[in-house]
């Protein structure tokens, strides 16, 4: 087997599952060089080289990679913010080490308000109506709120987000986090004061999320996934980074038809090649775009661009990624990346989290120890069926030490989605410590809900 050495940067999200997959080719001796956060007790235990860098500073993360540049042949990151401050530009500059990812000029999430242009130029119907306040143009605050109300009164209901990235954090959503005239109000001044603001008309329908490979120059689609941002069951409580998520046996989701897919894989792949222009371009390689997209009763909008894999919706295409991962990422560096197989298999994830994350209740149930021995049995004994991958976890003194995020994920795997979601949530009520989890993350009740509701949508506009 050939032997290759890997830059791993990591913020300890969806880093274990990248590592995993990277540890399942059979055609590669994989050599990890992991730069994170903390002690990720996963990535730790299989690290050729490990360091801690708590705030991933690209000044510290390039002088890692520069001194085991000699023996990496690429790196991958799990982290937004090392994409949108240019972490390839630094770490191909000044360390010589390829990174599978976007440069800082296509990495549309650093601006929200930026994503709308940008689809005005490239695919103008990916757009809801939209309108951005910005305080350097507005000035005096009373000004911009008496425009954002004189906006708002003309379309249903808002959807009211910061420019900058916030993970769902900051984003309030019409008739869930705020209800009356002055509660939109006083949302949007909490928002405007940060900085600005994006306000959308807020669209009907059911989400899900498209993400795509490319390498500079062919577009390579990936089957739909769907997370749950909301806190509680049935999408009650605060919008989170996500709880969980589920992909399909097949490429789309069971409440959207085959042929409302291929018109998504159409139209994005036709907005690529806009975006991307004639011939190559290499600054486009690697995931290059995560979408939140609402399927409507006549089509779709786009809710937001990512310019990495989405947290859990990326490990439910990582553990059921049929190629080689590793030559995955060689094929997107040297430009050959003309398609990638995915098994026919359903994967859900369901995440426990500390008991106050998403609730707001002013309650830091972070530092709790959590003990996730017997999960790891379980996956041991069940080969192929589930997985278990350490998140917003660090070792400490040989415990496991929870921090504010997602603690773990646990994934189940199955030829249909219920058989894959029993056996996700016989993972995670393994664990041992207070967390919390949705119980409802791909459940029957809740796919039907959803594609009784799209039909509905569907109906209405014949």
């Amino acid at each position: 087997m050939d032997r290759v050495g890997i830059l791993i940067v990591s913020k300890c999200l969806s880093s274990p599952a990248i590592v995993d997959a990277f540890s399942r080719s059979q055609k590669h001796r994989c050599d990890f060089y992991v730069v994170e956060k903390q002690a990720n007790p996963f990535n730790l235990a299989r690290a050729k080289v490990h360091a801690i860098v708590p705030d991933l500073n690209l000044r510290d993360v390039a002088r890692f990679a520069k001194r085991h540049g000699s023996s990496i042949d690429f790196g991958f990151a799990d982290t937004e913010e090392f994409v949108v401050q240019g972490g390839r530009d630094v770490l191909e500059e000044e360390a010589g080490v390829k990174m599978v990812s976007v440069t800082k000029e296509y990495a549309v999430e650093g601006s929200k308000a930026g994503q709308r242009l940008l689809f005005d130029r490239i695919s103008p119907g990916f757009n809801p109506r939209f309108k951005v306040f910005d305080p350097a143009r507005y000035g005096d605050v009373e000004r911009a709120v008496s425009d954002f109300r004189r906006w708002a009164g003309e379309v249903r209901s808002v959807v009211i987000k910061p420019d900058a990235p916030a993970r769902g954090a900051g984003v309030g959503v019409g008739g869930s986090d705020f209800r009356t005239e002055g509660e939109m109000t006083s949302f949007f001044r909490g928002v405007y004061h940060k900085g600005k603001v994006l306000v959308e008309e807020k669209i009907e329908g059911e989400e899900s999320s498209f993400q795509a490979f490319s390498d500079g120059k062919h577009f390579v689609p990936a089957p739909m996934t769907r997370d749950y941002k909301r806190a509680l069951d049935d999408d009650e409580g605060r919008l989170t980074g996500g709880m969980g998520s589920f992909r399909d046996d097949r490429s789309f989701l069971p409440f959207v038809r085959s042929s409302e897919w291929e018109s998504v894989t159409r139209a994005e792949d036709s907005a690529f090649r806009k975006w991307k222009g004639k011939g190559s371009k290499p600054g486009l390689r690697g995931i290059v775009l995560y979408d939140a997209l609402m399927h409507t009763g006549s089509g779709f909008k786009v809710l937001e661009r990512n310019s990495r894999g989405g947290n859990t919706e990326f490990v439910n295409l990582l553990t059921t990624l049929g190629d080689d991962f590793v030559d995955v990422c060689f094929r997107i560096l040297d430009g050959s990346l003309k398609g990638m197989r995915f098994r026919r298999e359903a994967s859900v994830v369901t995440c426990a989290v500390p008991l106050s994350y998403g609730k707001g209740d002013g309650k830091d149930q972070s530092g709790q120890e959590i003990d996730i021995t017997k999960a790891n049995r379980l996956v041991k004994e069940h080969p192929g069926e589930c997985l278990i991958y350490p998140m917003d976890l660090r070792l400490d003194g040989g415990r496991m030490i929870a921090g504010t995020s997602r603690s773990v994920a646990a994934v189940g795997l199955g030829e249909e989605v219920e058989q894959a979601r029993n056996r996700s949530l016989e993972v995670v009520k393994s664990i041992a410590g207070p967390v919390r989890w949705r119980e409802d993350i791909a459940s029957r009740k809740d796919l039907g809900k959803r594609a009784a509701h799209l039909d509905s949508l569907r109906r209405e506009v014949g």
